[in-house]
């Protein structure tokens, strides 16, 4: 993992070129608690795809008794290694999709749901985690539509998602229960803030890499083990309450 300061370019949401030189932190969040349970320091030109695997590798390394079941993650990390490594852990990944002027497919909608011979998309339906395969049910437009007793037009459709992990996450794309998933994504978000507010993430100084490193680690180490303190307190004092 290369960990020498380098300069940086990207896109802000103003769309404006933002520029800086140093380090990259990649973190790896649990959502629901957000502790974090790996993290690793790059040069600040390392695409954050690329630092992907490691964490995953290293999350399943250390903690081999959690059953992690969803990954999220947004459009930079929408490669196919990536939903491999995934896959491997026995979970699914919920990542926002990275058209990268790819041609629109033929048969499908944009969440890549089966369409009708009218175009009608056809509803996601549930998950057959035995199988693995994502079932939709006829559009709802299609009833009273002539061509609804064609063979064409099938009433369920199953499709298993190791024929394409990249577009067929559980549950499926643009489904309420997928867009759900995908908003805990904001946990390493709040994460990334506590740590340049409250631990002075971004005033790591140093021209070695080393030393930046067992900085940022010594940072990482303090944010669990305040995060631990506040939720024991919090525990003693609603066992108190209650």
């Amino acid at each position: 993992m290369p960990n020498a300061p380098r300069w940086r370019i990207k896109k802000n949401s103003e769309n404006k070129n933002v520029f800086w030189y140093g380090y990259k932190l990649h973190l790896a969040v649990e959502t629901k608690s957000q502790y974090l349970l790996a993290h690793l320091l790059s040069s600040g030109n390392m695409n954050d795809a690329k630092a992907a695997i490691p964490l995953l590798k290293g999350v399943a390394e250390r903690f081999p008794f959690l059953n992690i079941t969803k990954v999220m993650a947004d459009a930079g990390y929408d490669y196919n290694p990536i939903y491999e490594q995934i896959y491997r852990m026995k979970a699914d990944g919920i990542i926002a999709y990275n058209k990268r002027n790819e041609a629109p497919p033929i048969g499908v909608d944009k969440y890549f749901a089966p369409t009708c011979v009218r175009e009608h998309s056809y509803r996601y339906d549930s998950y057959d985690a035995k199988y693995e395969t994502l079932k939709y049910t006829r559009p709802k437009e299609c009833k009273g539509c002539p061509l609804a007793d064609d063979t064409l037009c099938q009433k369920v459709i199953k499709i298993k998602k190791t024929i394409d992990l990249r577009r067929y996450p559980a549950p499926a794309r643009g489904s309420r229960a997928w867009k759900k998933l995908y908003k805990e994504r904001t946990s390493v978000e709040r994460v990334n803030a506590y740590l340049k507010e409250y631990f002075q993430l971004n005033n790591v100084r140093y021209r070695s890499g080393e030393l930046a490193k067992v900085h940022v680690d010594l940072l990482c180490l303090l944010f669990n083990a305040s995060k631990l303190a506040v939720d024991r307190i919090n525990t003693k004092l609603n066992d108190k309450a209650a």
